[in-house]
């Protein structure tokens, strides 16, 4: 980019946006183009983790109230260790259960840049810092009210008072 431009924001790799347009890797937006832009919330998908859970709870109650047809339920012999097959059902269920109470719990949501231009709209930045992504904001208003100041210091037609007949 040219020397004389503005530099609103770098984050000395990826981002970089100047008065006359936005650079995410080796993409550049032109800011004339972008219609509009914002923080956007990107929620991770929990459906998954959530059946993972009802499933763990239903297996550990089915062996918890003996639900297991007679043909298989008895005994299993595993590392030297005999168990009830109901326990072994219930020790399922409850791995089962933790496993997707935890996934779900860490999986974090991530914020992003979101544009709208004339193509249709897109997250630009995405990152699981939200201070980050606002920084980026920031740095775009600025950069959009510097330009509409600009567009309005142009040519001023004085307009003269007219004088009714």
């Amino acid at each position: 980019m040219d020397t004389n431009k503005i530099l609103y924001y770098t984050d000395g790799h990826e981002v970089m946006i100047t008065d006359s347009g936005f650079r995410v890797k080796k993409t550049t937006y032109n800011l004339n183009g972008i219609t509009r832009h914002g923080l956007s919330i990107i929620y991770p998908a929990r459906a998954p983790f959530a059946v993972l859970i009802i499933i763990g709870s239903l297996l550990f109650a089915c062996g918890a109230i003996n639900f297991l047809p007679a043909s298989i339920s008895g005994s299993v012999t595993l590392l030297g260790f005999t168990l009830l097959t109901n326990s072994v059902v219930m020790a399922a269920g409850i791995f089962l259960l933790i496993i997707g109470l935890l996934i779900m719990f860490m999986s974090k949501e991530k914020y992003a840049v979101r544009i709208f231009t004339a193509e249709g709209e897109k997250n630009v930045v995405i990152s699981r810092s939200r201070e980050y992504i606002s920084q980026i904001v920031d740095a775009l208003n600025r950069a959009f009210l510097d330009l509409v100041k600009q567009s309005q210091k142009g040519p001023v037609k004085s307009q003269e008072p007219r004088l009714k007949q």
